[in-house]
């Protein structure tokens, strides 16, 4: 069974959700039940027991190591431990990644081993920093294990999922929490099951496999196929976790109304980005300040966008295209940084109503442009 396709998914889910409604809607906690749900779901979607193995292999590893590292934070704050940690914590996705490559490691196969390994590397990180001071067994796993967005996302924070957690929303709150959940759920099934599949079985699926004209379409057809696709699994996603109490971030914010490439990346894949710039970018760039390793602090910028999207690419998968859509990226990032801060008139053109049509135009193509390198139409 996959999360968020086919009847009989719904029909178990929306039946699940009854309870939760239920407390809900009579002032009762809803932690308790949210983390029932997850398990039965979970039950239903891993449903051999090689999957149901790998997974609880996988949590008892990844949990171990929060809660170990949570204790050995207590006593000291050194680096090459949190290192280690997060190291043995990202090395099973890693093995997942090469298996692709090399055949004898081709043995984890999850789901949602992605979203998993950085939910639990950036607790990791915020004990380490001191955010996070206390890391409960039962709040941890349900964090880790949430059903709602354990496939696709979005990338949830621990502190903000706990600070829901703890909250007893009340019948008001809840009502509106059930209106807005409700909502998403219905959007995300138009976006989903309507749309991206018309866009994939009417344009997608008929073009010729090569010639540049039918490249060219294919890119803007797999733009807007992978949108309202993605944009639809994120807005179940983050129906479902309102309707358990949860409010789960946005993933996605009009992006096709970007007008440059940062502000693209702070409208698309919204959790995913926030994750990289908050852990990788600018983790990289404020130690290269520290540490002096460039004479001219804008090198530690560039050097920062590209390491950052690189390893965006590299979660992706090892393929040559998820590389090239990294490097990609943290270029047109450099370009984007270079035009804001040494080109005055740039910023104008945001403002004005005719250049800033256009930028959004340029902004659509070269995002485009990347999505069909990231397809792996061209190599």
């Amino acid at each position: 069974m996959t999360p968020f396709n086919g009847l009989l998914f719904f029909y178990i889910m929306a039946l699940l959700l009854v309870p939760a409604v239920v407390l809900g809607l009579t002032n009762r906690p809803l932690k308790h039940y949210g983390f029932i749900f997850t398990v039965i779901m979970i039950l239903f979607v891993f449903d051999t027991w090689e999957k149901r193995v790998t997974l609880i292999a996988f949590y008892v590893l990844e949990t171990a190591l929060v809660l170990l590292y949570s204790q050995i934070r207590k006593k000291s704050r050194s680096r090459p431990v949190l290192w280690l940690f997060i190291a043995l914590s990202v090395a099973p996705l890693a093995v997942a990644k090469l298996g692709a490559l090399v055949p004898r490691l081709n043995f984890i196969h999850l789901l949602g081993i992605s979203y998993m390994t950085f939910r639990a590397v950036q607790v990791l990180i915020e004990t380490y920093d001191g955010l996070i001071i206390e890391v409960g067994l039962m709040e941890f796993s349900y964090f880790l294990l949430f059903f709602p967005s354990i496939s696709s996302g979005p990338i949830d924070r621990f502190r903000r999922f706990r600070a829901d957690l703890e909250e007893v929303p009340g019948r008001e709150k809840y009502i509106e929490l059930l209106r807005v959940g409700i909502w998403k759920l219905m959007w995300g099934a138009l976006f989903n099951f309507v749309i991206s599949s018309l866009i994939y079985t009417d344009w997608i699926s008929k073009l010729p496999e090569s010639g540049f004209l039918a490249t060219i379409s294919y890119m803007y057809g797999y733009t807007f196929f992978l949108f309202f696709n993605f944009a639809g699994y994120s807005l179940m996603a983050i129906g479902t976790s309102c309707i358990l109490g949860i409010r789960t971030p946005e993933n996605f914010n009009m992006p096709f109304l970007s007008r440059d490439m940062k502000d693209f990346w702070s409208r698309w894949h919204i959790s995913l980005s926030t994750w990289m710039r908050d852990y990788v970018y600018t983790r990289f760039a404020a130690a290269a300040l520290k540490g002096e390793w460039y004479k001219d602090r804008r090198t530690a910028s560039y050097i920062g966008y590209i390491i950052t999207m690189m390893t965006m690419g590299l979660w992706h998968g090892l393929s040559l295209r998820y590389i090239v859509y990294g490097a990609y990226h943290g270029i047109l990032m450099c370009v984007n940084d270079i035009l804001d801060t040494r080109w005055k008139g740039f910023k104008k053109l945001k403002r004005g109503e005719f250049s800033s049509l256009l930028l959004i135009l340029i902004t659509f193509h070269l995002f485009s442009f990347g999505l069909l390198i990231f397809s792996g139409r061209l190599f």
